[in-house]
């Protein structure tokens, strides 16, 4: 009986034993610390799974929308098909030349192009397809290791049915001699980018706008983007004697009438400030594919004698250029040419040095053709037409063509300075094979 006693009492205090021992210092049993862990652990599952299921997610919602994407795209290529190219003839391409635009015949005096003739021509243009290509777009300069440059006619390719167009203004200088209120005075960026003209109105009140062809022309590109070729614009012609784009940059400017500025009735100018705006604006233009090209600097025909010719580029050449930039674009002064038609020649002293001043393309005016392009491996050569006698030759203006020849030709100088446009045999317009 006193042995049952003792076993007993032995059981029960190897349970007690073995309970404290199972107890933590905090007085959690052991079970209690595996519960803990199990919970812990199931937590972590959750979490990851948690986490597998978000992404899981995200990766379905980047595949939707990457399948809506590429599905839109298929859509849009089936809606707008792919345009079709065809070559177009480099030889046959008509470059459209423009003066200064008149914003008020009665202030001006004129019966120049006005701004909405000119806007009415733009219509008409893109209207009968045309559409604005680069003189780039024409022939290719290869410079060689020697420096000088080999020029080839360029594989042109435009849209099915469309027909290709330069263009280009006369001297964009806006002189202070300008009639007041007749014209813009001077080209700007807006706020936002955008080139515009300022325009002085008759009642002393002061504008801007699409008062010019370029103003016009970027106006115009903005509602039809398709009527320029891969971003063209045209080409700028600049003189400096009278300013450029309106800035008065010559050191003239900034003199007094005793000390010889003829143009000191109209005020003195700061012409570092007003060169530093100029460049601004010229920045702009060219990053909107608009060319420069020197015309000159006092305005002279260069089919005057060699020295005249040679005084004026060097004035051009150390006062427009360090403003304006280089250019190998020269639109000849009065339009008159430095020789006829037929090919320019390494014995021609004019030509020579102008192809030592760094110009390879070479535009007179031509009002006989209506379109004249001369490519030689040396030089590019193409005639300027006004717009209204092209458009008349063409049939687009009502009215008789005031010149306009079957047969290209060109433009005979001489020393005076007159032009007389010479009927060719060959009237070469073709590249070199």
């Amino acid at each position: 009986m006193k042995d049952t006693k003792n076993k007993n009492y032995r059981r029960k205090r190897t349970q007690k034993n073995i309970t404290r021992e199972n107890k933590t210092s905090d007085g959690r049993t052991l079970d209690d610390l595996r519960a803990k862990r199990r919970r812990e652990r199931q937590r972590q599952v959750m979490i990851i799974r948690g986490i597998i299921a978000g992404a899981a997610l995200l990766i379905l919602l980047a595949a939707v929308i990457l399948i809506i994407k590429l599905t839109g795209r298929e859509n849009s290529k089936t809606e707008e098909p792919q345009q079709t190219l065809a070559s177009a003839d480099v030889l046959t391409v008509p470059h459209l030349s423009f003066d200064t635009l008149v914003v008020n015949a009665e202030a001006a005096g004129s019966d120049g192009m006005t701004v909405e003739e000119f806007n009415e021509i733009l219509q008409l243009l893109y209207d009968n397809d045309y559409i604005l290509v680069s003189v780039r777009d024409l022939a290719n300069v290869t410079e060689q290791k020697d420096g000088s440059v080999t020029i080839a006619a360029k594989d042109l390719e435009l849209p099915e049915g469309k027909k290709p167009l330069v263009l280009s203004q006369n001297d964009v200088s806006y002189p202070l001699t300008l009639p007041a209120g007749g014209y813009a005075s001077k080209l700007l960026v807006d706020e936002s980018g955008n080139l515009v003209s300022e325009y002085h109105q008759p009642d002393g009140t002061t504008v801007t706008g699409a008062y010019d062809v370029i103003s016009c022309l970027e106006a115009f590109l903005e509602e039809h983007p398709d009527f320029s070729w891969q971003g063209a614009r045209g080409i700028i012609g600049v003189t400096g004697q009278s300013g450029i784009l309106g800035y008065r940059t010559d050191e003239l400017f900034g003199k007094s009438a005793e000390e010889g500025n003829i143009y000191a009735d109209y005020g003195t100018f700061d012409t570092a400030s007003e060169t530093a705006s100029a460049q601004a604006v010229l920045n702009v233009l060219k990053e909107k594919g608009w060319e420069i090209a020197s015309q000159g600097y006092s305005g002279i025909s260069y089919a005057s004698e060699y020295a005249l010719v040679v005084s004026d580029m060097d004035q051009w050449k150390q006062k427009t250029e360090p403003v304006v930039g280089s250019t190998d674009l020269l639109l000849y002064p009065q339009g008159t040419d430095i020789a006829s038609w037929k090919d320019y020649s390494s014995d021609d002293q004019k030509y020579t040095y102008l192809k030592e001043q760094g110009f390879d393309f070479f535009f007179n005016i031509d009002s006989r053709n209506p379109y004249w392009v001369q490519i030689r491996s040396d030089y590019f050569r193409q005639g300027r037409i006004d717009a209204r006698t092209y458009l008349t030759s063409v049939g687009l203006l009502s009215g008789e063509p005031e010149s306009v020849d079957s047969e290209p030709v060109s433009v005979e100088s001489s020393d005076s300075g007159s032009a007389e446009a010479s009927d060719s045999e060959d009237a070469s317009g073709s590249a070199d094979s």
